[in-house]
C-alpha cells in the first residue's frame, strides 16, 4: 500500500525542515518517492503546492498578507492621512467599471521561467515556479494567482503582474485582487487605472453591505489620492470612511494628519485629542500630536504629550522611538539613547528604533555599537534592502568607500532598479569628482519607480548643471516630474535651479508647487520669501515670512532675513520687533544679534548698539563676525583703542577656528 500522508502533517514537517534550511528535503517530506507522488490525491497537490509556495513567500515577505489585505505601505507614520470630521457626508460618486477580466485564458510559465532577480537566493524564483505549476493545473485558483501577482509586481515584471490580478481578480478574491493591484497601479502611476479598480472594489463591497470593507478600500483610495497630491479627493474619500464608522481610531488618527499635512494645525490638534478621548491607551494619536507639537518648536509641550502616552498606553515601540527621535533631534543624547533601549524592550525586532539607536551611537563617537547595531538589525531581516542602505551610508560618512559600495551593490543584485542605492551611488562618485560615474548611476537610478528615482533625476539634473548644459539640466527636472510626480523637495531643487538662471517667474511657480505638495515645510516658505525678496515683491515675501515662522518659530535665520528686509524697506519699527522676539526665543544666536545692532548703529542709537555688541560676544563660542563688527562700531564712536582690542580677539579667535576646522 503505498504512502499517502495527512497533508497537514506534511506541511508541518515541510515548514520545520525549510525553516531549519534544509530547501532540499521538502520534496522528500512531500512526495516520499515519486510513485508515492502520484497516489496523492490532486485536491492535496494544490494544497501542497498553494501552501508551499506560500511559506516559500512568508520566508521573505513576512508583510505579504497586509497587502494582499489592502493595507496601504506606510513609510513615516505622518505621511498617512484622512478627511475632516463634521463637514458634510461626501457626495461624490465613483462609477463602476465595464471592465472584464480573462477567466482561464492566460497562458502561464512553466517551472522553468526565466530566473527571477532579487529576494534571497533561490526562493523567490522556487515560489514563482512552484505557484505557476499550480496555475497551469488550476487555472482559476485566484489565492495563487494573487500570490504570484505580488511576486512578480515586487520584481517589476509590470505585464506578468497585471496577468495574474486580472486572474485572481476573476475569480477566487475578487474585491481583495481588485484593491491589491490598485495599490500596484498606484506604485507604477497609473493612477486612472487604480481609480477604476478601487470603484470596481467599493462597489463590490457595497452590493455585499460590508462596511468593514467599504472603510478598507476608502481608506486606501484616499491614501492613493494623497500620494498624488489629490487633497480634496483625498478628504472625500475619507470622509466617506468616517460615515461608515465615524469612532474608527485610525481614521480619526489619519484625519488628524491630513490636517497637519495641509497645514490646518490647530484642527489636526482637535482630532488627535478626539481619538485619545475616544480611546486613551491608543498609542498612535499621542505619538501624532506629540510629533506635531515638537515640529511646531514646543517642545515641552511635546515632552508632556509623550510622557502621557507612555503612562496610559501599554508598552508601545513606536511611541517610544517617536519620542527617542525628537530627543536625539535636540542633541539629547542619554535621554534618547533609553527611549530607543526602552521602545526595543518593548519590541526587541523593531528595526526603527534598531536603525535609530545605531545612528544615535555612531553619532556619539560609539561608532563600533552603532555599526553593530546595523548588524543587529539586518540579521533580524537578512533580506531587508533598507538596513542595508543605511549600513552603507554609515559606512560611506565614516570614509569606508569600497564597504559601502559592497552593500550598495548588494542590494542592487536584488532590487536592480532601486532608486536610492544609485542615488548613493553617485553621491559617492561626485565625492571624488568623478562626475561621470555620478551622471551614470543617476541615469540608472531613473529607471526606477520608488521616491529614489525622482532623487536620482535631481541629482543628474545637478550635475548637468555644473557642466554647463542648462537646457539638459531643465529637461531631466522636466522629465522626474512627468514620470515621477515630483516632491516638495524635487519642485524646490528645481525652483533654486531656476532662480540660478535668472528665470525667476518660473522659480516662484516650482515654490508654489513645492508648497502645495509639503505645505508644512517651513524650508519651502523660507526659500520662497528670499525669492520673493529679490524679485521685490514685498507682501509675498512677507506672507512666506510669515508662514515660515509659524511652521518653525525657533529658526532664527527666518527673523534675521525677515527683519533686514524689513530694515531695507524703511519698516525700523517692525524690523525691531522681529529682532526682539527672535533674539527672545533664539537668544544665543549671535549673527541675530549682531544684524540688530547694525541697525541701531544706523539709526543712530550707540548705547543701544553697544549692549547688543557686548550680549553676542558673550555667547560661546565666539563668532568672529561679530567682534569685527563691534570693532568698527566703537572706531567709528572714537574709541580706537578698544576698536583695536576687539579686533585682535576677533583675529584670534579667527585663527582658533581655522584651527579647530583643520
Amino acid at each position: 500500500m503505498m504512502h499517502n500522508p495527512n497533508t497537514e502533517h506534511l506541511l508541518a514537517v515541510w515548514n520545520k525542515i525549510y525553516r531549519q534550511g534544509g530547501t532540499s528535503e521538502y520534496y522528500t517530506a512531500l512526495y516520499p518517492s515519486s510513485t508515492d507522488a502520484s497516489s496523492v490525491s490532486g485536491v492535496t497537490h494544490k494544497r501542497i503546492d498553494c501552501a508551499l509556495a506560500g511559506f516559500v513567500l512568508l520566508s521573505i515577505f513576512n508583510t505579504l498578507l497586509l497587502a494582499v489585505l489592502g493595507t496601504a505601505p506606510t513609510t513615516r507614520y505622518h505621511d498617512n492621512v484622512a478627511s475632516t470630521r463634521g463637514t458634510q457626508m461626501a457626495t461624490t460618486t465613483y462609477p463602476a467599471t465595464t471592465t472584464t477580466y480573462p477567466a482561464t485564458t492566460t497562458t502561464y510559465p512553466t517551472s522553468a521561467a526565466t530566473p527571477v532577480q532579487g529576494g534571497e537566493p533561490g526562493k523567490i524564483q522556487e515560489a514563482l515556479q512552484k505557484l505557476h505549476k499550480g496555475l497551469q493545473q488550476w487555472p482559476k485558483n485566484g489565492y495563487m494567482a494573487l500570490l504570484a501577482a505580488n511576486l512578480e509586481a515586487k520584481q517589476g515584471r509590470t505585464d506578468n503582474a497585471r496577468k495574474m490580478y486580472a486572474v485572481a481578480a476573476a475569480h477566487a478574491l475578487s474585491t481583495i485582487a481588485l484593491q491589491a493591484w490598485a495599490g500596484f497601479e498606484v506604485k507604477q502611476r497609473g493612477y486612472a487605472k487604480a481609480d477604476d479598480l478601487f470603484a470596481q472594489a467599493l462597489a463590490s463591497e457595497q452590493a455585499r453591505g460590508a462596511a468593514d470593507r467599504q472603510v478598507s478600500v476608502l481608506k486606501a483610495w484616499g491614501d492613493a489620492k494623497l500620494l498624488q497630491g489629490s487633497l480634496q479627493e483625498a478628504a472625500t474619500l475619507y470622509e466617506q470612511a468616517l460615515g461608515i464608522q465615524p469612532d474608527s481610531l485610525d481614521i480619526i488618527v489619519a484625519n488628524a494628519r491630513a490636517k497637519e499635512k495641509s497645514g490646518k494645525l490647530q484642527q489636526a490638534r482637535q482630532w488627535y485629542r478626539r481619538a485619545i478621548v475616544v480611546d486613551r491607551n491608543y498609542a498612535p494619536a499621542y505619538q501624532g500630536i506629540a510629533y506635531l507639537e515638537s515640529n511646531q518648536g514646543n517642545y515641552r509641550a511635546a515632552q508632556q504629550l509623550f510622557q502621557q502616552g507612555t503612562d496610559n498606553c501599554p508598552p508601545h515601540a513606536p511611541l517610544f522611538n517617536a519620542w527617542a527621535s525628537v530627543e536625539a533631534n535636540r542633541s539629547n543624547i542619554p535621554r534618547a539613547r533609553a527611549l530607543y533601549e526602552l521602545a526595543l524592550e518593548a519590541d526587541p525586532q523593531h528595526l526603527q528604533s534598531l536603525l535609530g539607536l545605531g545612528s544615535l551611537e555612531a553619532r556619539a563617537g560609539d561608532v563600533h555599537r552603532g555599526l553593530k547595531l546595523l548588524h543587529d538589525g539586518l540579521r533580524l531581516q537578512p533580506g531587508n534592502k533598507h538596513i542595508r542602505h543605511s549600513i552603507a551610508q554609515w559606512q560611506r560618512q565614516h570614509g569606508e568607500k569600497e564597504d559601502a559600495e559592497a552593500q550598495l551593490q548588494h542590494v542592487l543584485s536584488k532590487d536592480p532598479c532601486n532608486g536610492h542605492a544609485w542615488h548613493t551611488l553617485g553621491q559617492m562618485a561626485e565625492e571624488t569628482g568623478d562626475l561621470q560615474q555620478a551622471a551614470q548611476c543617476y541615469t540608472d537610478g531613473t529607471q526606477g519607480t520608488d521616491s529614489g528615482a525622482l532623487l536620482c533625476y535631481e541629482g543628474l539634473a545637478n550635475v548637468e548643471a555644473f557642466w554647463g548644459h542648462e537646457a539638459r539640466a531643465r529637461e531631466v527636472f522636466q522629465e522626474g516630474h512627468s514620470k515621477c510626480g515630483g516632491s516638495s523637495r524635487f519642485y524646490r531643487g528645481w525652483a533654486q535651479f531656476e532662480k540660478k538662471q535668472a528665470e525667476l517667474e518660473r522659480a516662484s511657480e516650482l515654490f508654489a508647487m513645492a508648497a502645495a505638495d509639503a505645505p508644512t515645510d517651513a524650508r519651502t516658505w523660507l526659500n520662497w520669501a528670499l525669492l520673493e525678496r529679490r524679485r521685490d515683491h514685498y507682501g509675498p515675501a512677507r506672507r512666506c515670512f510669515a508662514r515660515a515662522l509659524e511652521l518653525s518659530p525657533r529658526n532664527p535665520y527666518i527673523y534675521q532675513t525677515w527683519a533686514t528686509m524689513e530694515a531695507k524697506q524703511g519698516n525700523t519699527k517692525k524690523a525691531r520687533g522681529l529682532y526682539a522676539q527672535g533674539c527672545v526665543i533664539c537668544p544665543r544666536t549671535p549673527s541675530l544679534i549682531m544684524e540688530w545692532a547694525l541697525l541701531e548703529t544706523k539709526k543712530g542709537n550707540a548705547s543701544q548698539a553697544r549692549r547688543l555688541f557686548q550680549q553676542g560676544a558673550n555667547i560661546e563660542p565666539p563668532h568672529p563676525p561679530l567682534l569685527t563688527a563691534w570693532a568698527e562700531f566703537e572706531a567709528s564712536q572714537g574709541q580706537q583703542h578698544e576698536g583695536i582690542r576687539i579686533q585682535a580677539i576677533a583675529d584670534a579667535c579667527e585663527t582658533s577656528v581655522v584651527y579647530r576646522r583643520l
